[in-house]
């Protein structure tokens, strides 16, 4: 099957039938703010039927992959052999995604699901769980030994980067990895809520762990995905702390949400981050034993008002990404 376009994601996916759902909000309104700006976040929501763009969506417990239309529509899903969380797609409608089986794969396939390339890293490191793009470039992070591996997009290994993640368990060693500022990039340290910035040779230049958080869970699992901001602030996804916070370079907290003021969302794991191309923030919630109530996805504005819902519990159990299509930025930074 292929689709009229060849649209990229922006930035660090995730039953072949139609359904119907409810999706809950306004269309964005851009903004030269950033989220530096004071917390206002209310709920602007009303009721609409039309997607404002299509998504990819990855379900880890039913471990498929699906995308969705702006009318709503599944139109196309695929199984893969083994477990699926996290996925990039490239723009000739190629999509990327790690699996977790006794082969270990990275595996590529188009959209009828024809396999393009694999490549089993076995004896590579013991797992792969994430991957990002930056501009022409796959970088898969690899767990013990703790790793970016750089792929081009035909699978083709180009280099190698030690990250410094000191956690034992070789799963949960290391989540995405995206390339920021001038050859740094910066890491999710899922084992020790941490988020990492390291040159290109490695040597950390930045670091901030995440605080504790009432009775919630510290420091593993607190760390599910990060997004550097223009105005060089880091945004994170605090994970099963269910709150995102807005750290400045020098450590400080300068915006926190954890969804109090929002029960409908029931926001329960921070997981995915995606800048959109309007400046807003797509947000998926990881509903994992928390599934059948609460939003999949939200969109926070530039002013942090929730614009928009994603739900849909008679398709999807707990989405790990759920990830806008959307025309690419110039540049292609920060690529998902």
């Amino acid at each position: 099957m292929k689709f009229m376009d060849n649209r990229l994601l922006q930035n660090q996916l995730p039953t072949i039938a139609c359904f119907l759902f409810f999706v809950f909000g306004l269309p964005v309104t851009a903004s030269a703010q950033d989220l530096s700006t004071p917390p206002t976040i209310t709920n602007t929501s009303q009721t609409n039927t039309k997607l404002p763009f299509e998504l990819l969506i990855c379900d880890y417990v039913e471990f498929k992959l699906a995308r969705v239309n702006t009318q709503g529509e599944v139109v196309w899903e695929h199984k893969p052999p083994g477990k699926v969380w996290d996925f990039v797609l490239l723009g000739n409608d190629r999509l990327v995604y790690p699996i977790i089986t006794d082969k270990q794969e990275v595996r590529c396939i188009d959209f009828d699901a024809h396999v393009q390339w694999s490549w089993a890293y076995r004896s590579e490191c013991r797992e792969i769980v994430n991957i990002t793009r930056h501009r022409s470039q796959l970088i898969v992070s690899g767990q013990q030994p703790p790793q970016a591996i750089f792929l081009s997009f035909d699978g083709k290994i180009q280099k190698r980067l030690p990250i410094p993640a000191k956690y034992k368990h070789h799963h949960g060693q290391l989540g995405n990895v995206y390339a920021v500022a001038e050859n740094n990039y910066l890491a999710q340290l899922w084992g020790e809520g941490t988020a990492l910035e390291i040159d290109k040779n490695g040597k950390e230049v930045w670091r901030f762990q995440i605080p504790p958080y009432g009775n919630r869970p510290f420091p593993v699992g607190t760390v599910q995905d990060l997004l550097r901001l223009d105005n060089g602030n880091t945004l994170i996804a605090c994970g099963t702390q269910a709150r995102l916070l807005e750290v400045t370079p020098a450590g400080t907290i300068v915006w926190e949400f954890d969804g109090s003021k929002h029960p409908e969302l029931n926001f329960t794991n921070a997981c995915a981050l995606q800048k959109l191309n309007d400046g807003s923030i797509l947000v998926t919630n990881f509903l994992r034993g928390n599934s059948g109530r609460g939003a999949h996805a939200f969109r926070l504005s530039s002013q942090r008002k929730i614009t928009w819902t994603f739900t849909d519990h008679k398709h999807f159990t707990a989405t790990s990404q759920v990830w806008a299509i959307q025309p690419s930025q110039p540049s292609g930074e920060g690529l998902k």
